[in-house]
């Protein structure tokens, strides 16, 4: 009897082995992308073994992967490798102690006892929070190591500066107290010297905070029926991650772009705060502008320095302030202000310890880098400058020394 059934059993067959097939071609297309990714992957490692045979520390074979992953590593690189990295490793308490810190802090001057205003709460918190995140940015240093870095020297640095003072006179955690701001911005810029004076690394690892909505569910009893409550609670974990520098961004050149960047944003917020009002800074001329009748005059140059310096004597920065014009400026190719000079004094700033002792600092040979030295928190000064920049005048010559009782910025247009 015919089966009736056979036409479709045989169909049903057919697709199996269709389906077979296609499984087949699909498992061997598997098997091939896999081994292509053995093979890679075999490559890379044996690349960094190599390396790492010539390699000192674990932050030349992170450099060693960065470039790798980038596929820029090639047997030149490996056995031509670039110079070995010092970049400062994570601080411990047992260094911040050492004897080097110690004589450090043995030659450095006493702070002063110096009658100076309260500063406003918002504007120390700016001049805090933009130096950190220039150094988040600029991406020179894992952010979990520099906060390590500066809570150890903090820690290190506070007794000695307080004892100095005298009991009771510095205001431990208020940023208002010029005598506390002194000491914390000190030691930020201390912390920053540090990590961005011995060849910062390009590529490296970061621990990142990441905050995770967690709910949790409570059962219970309420009117003799069953019920459930559920609360939400954030938890922080943190993730590893590899962080980057822009390679455009030579060593070299961090101590003038972490200026530029914190310089950028306290005028940036200053701009904000008082752009509307009668205290905003006089904006000047683009000095570049081909009609003479637009260019900046020693003038408006000197309003709107002075009215930088009255916006940080608001924010009580500094007991008084004052801006002179030392030299005039000639008329040229470059305008009126062409070779003028002007000197900005602050008298009493917050900064004055702090700034003194980090130019100390920075006085001392570094052989791994001799040039340029890291940073300092001449904050008025750093805005200054990129106030004078905005304006069209990319060749200021400008320099900063202290007294004891006063913080001198001379600025030369060119």
């Amino acid at each position: 009897m015919k089966n009736p059934f056979k036409a479709e059993e045989e169909a049903g067959r057919s697709n199996v082995r269709k389906e077979e097939i296609m499984r087949r071609g699909q498992r061997r297309r598997q098997q091939q992308e896999q081994e292509q990714d053995q093979d890679q992957l075999q490559q890379q490692q044996l690349l960094l073994q190599q390396y790492k045979s010539i390699s000192t520390t674990r932050r030349d074979t992170l450099s060693a992967m960065g470039a790798i992953a980038s596929g820029i590593a090639t047997p030149y690189f490996v056995i031509y490798p670039p110079k070995p990295s010092v970049a400062a490793t994570p601080m411990t308490s047992k260094e911040a102690e050492s004897l080097s810190f110690r004589i450090e802090r043995q030659l450095r001057i006493p702070p002063v006892k110096l009658l100076r205003p309260m500063l406003n709460l918002d504007f120390a918190v700016l001049l805090m929070r933009s130096s950190y995140n220039a150094v988040d940015e600029l991406n020179f240093v894992p952010m979990d190591q520099f906060q390590r870095d500066f809570f150890l020297i903090r820690q290190a640095e506070y007794l000695p500066y307080t004892d100095s003072l005298g009991p009771g006179l510095v205001k431990q955690g208020d940023l208002t107290d010029p005598y506390y701001f002194d000491f914390i911005s000190f030691a930020q810029y201390r912390t920053i010297y540090r990590d961005m004076s011995v060849d910062p690394l390009k590529i490296f690892e970061e621990k990142q905070p990441i905050e995770q909505t967690v709910e949790l569910k409570n059962g219970g009893e309420e009117n003799n029926v069953a019920s459930t409550t559920t609360t939400t609670t954030t938890t922080q974990e943190f993730v590893t991650k590899i962080i980057q520098r822009d390679a455009s961004i030579e060593n070299s050149m961090l101590p003038q772009l972490h200026d530029e960047i914190v310089g950028s944003k306290i005028l940036d917020k200053l701009i904000a705060t008082f752009g509307d009002t009668p205290s905003a800074i006089p904006p000047l001329l683009n000095d570049n502008d081909d009609n003479p009748n637009n260019r900046t005059t020693t003038t408006q140059v000197l309003k709107s320095l002075q009215q930088l310096v009255n916006l940080f004597l608001l924010n009580g920065f500094a007991f008084d302030g004052k801006v002179e014009l030392k030299k005039d400026g000639v008329d040229g190719k470059k305008g009126r202000v062409y070779g003028s000079q002007y000197v900005v004094t602050l008298t009493a700033p917050a900064n004055l310890w702090s700034g003194k002792s980090l130019q100390q600092l920075r006085k001392k040979k570094n052989y791994a880098n001799p040039t340029p030295a890291p940073p300092t928190n001449d904050f008025l000064h750093k805005t200054a400058k990129v106030l004078l920049h905005r304006a069209g005048f990319d060749e200021v010559i400008s320099s900063v020394k202290y007294t004891t009782s006063e913080e001198i910025t001379t600025i030369e247009l060119k």
